[in-house]
């Protein structure tokens, strides 16, 4: 499967209607909460399977240095095929194409032992949103 951008309006409300469907409605969160101030500056990123989009992810600079992975979701029946790693790796090449020096992500407990199959460090327990415990993590990239 293909990571692509999503294009038009119509593809980016789809994109955040996953967002939110998988990441925030099961935290009790409101529709409008997906979003943040960083969307117009950020890469959005999805895969698609039978016309809709099933995994997403986001990548912002914070500055000339670092990049920061967030919003990370794949629909539960296609998770474990490797679709979150297609992300976090396209993610990897833009920000090394960038010359940046490392990636950080603030990884849910339950999702840790993904991230650090893919080369991540936990640095820190950070902070709860709800009952979720959040760890920050990061990984200093290399061109390869």
């Amino acid at each position: 499967m293909q990571v692509i951008s999503p294009q038009s309006k119509e593809e980016l409300n789809e994109y955040y209607q996953l967002r939110w469907e998988l990441l925030r409605k099961p935290l009790g969160f409101e529709q409008g909460s997906e979003k943040d101030n960083l969307e117009n500056v950020s890469t959005h990123r999805v895969i698609k399977k039978d016309n809709r989009f099933i995994a997403i992810g986001r990548l912002h600079f914070i500055d000339n240095k670092t990049a920061q992975i967030r919003y990370m979701g794949v629909e539960e029946e296609f998770q474990k095929k490797g679709l979150g790693k297609l992300i976090v790796k396209e993610f990897e090449r833009i920000s090394i194409k960038k010359n940046i020096f490392k990636i950080i992500l603030y990884s849910r407990e339950s999702a840790v032992m993904f991230y650090r199959k893919l080369g991540f460090i936990t640095i820190e327990k950070a902070y709860r949103l709800k009952d979720v415990q959040h760890f920050l993590m990061e990984k200093l990239l290399t061109e390869k």
